[in-house]
């Protein structure tokens, strides 16, 4: 039996970290903080984000995204749901999100929507526009803190599997 030596370690590491490295490009284990997301994404849940959907496809809606807020201190990374997409017409009135004159279906959401102010929003090309599933404890685009997000540069991935 050959006995181990000093760069077959150095090898087994460098293939280690560079496996590693690979695979953190493709995709991301995270684990959610806060109840915007429910009762799709419980706080405390992993979920696997695949990092690079939108190099192969564009966004759709209700993709559910991480994105980073340059609004936030220390660029805190927010889970949303995709409702509008780039050149749609969202009118949200009366705890009602409608899109291009349609109102959408959401059978995702924690409880109905309280009634807000009536907004108005074109979604801009290269954004979106997100929303939590628990529409009365969200920070999201309704918010002008937060507004849209830009795909480009600041979507980290789309959630594909909640681990637990």
């Amino acid at each position: 039996m050959a006995k181990d030596t000093f760069l077959d370690s150095v090898v087994e590491t460098a293939t280690g970290l560079l496996i590693g490295y690979t695979i953190s490009r493709f995709v991301r284990i995270a684990m959610a903080r806060g109840d915007s997301m429910l009762p799709t994404i419980k706080n405390n849940q992993l979920f696997i984000i695949d990092c690079t959907a939108y190099k192969r496809r564009n966004p759709q809606r209700n993709d559910l995204v991480a994105f980073k807020s340059h609004q936030e201190k220390n660029h805190k990374i927010f889970l949303k749901r995709v409702i509008g997409l780039p050149g749609d017409e969202l009118l949200i009135e009366k705890g009602e999100v409608f899109i291009n004159g349609e109102k959408i279906e959401e059978t995702y959401l924690n409880e109905p929507m309280k009634k807000i102010r009536k907004q108005q929003i074109v979604v801009e090309e290269g954004t979106i526009f997100v929303m939590g599933d628990n529409r009365n404890n969200s920070l999201d685009s309704r918010a002008k803190s937060l507004g849209l997000v830009s795909i480009k540069d600041d979507v980290v991935g789309i959630i594909k599997r909640v681990i637990f």
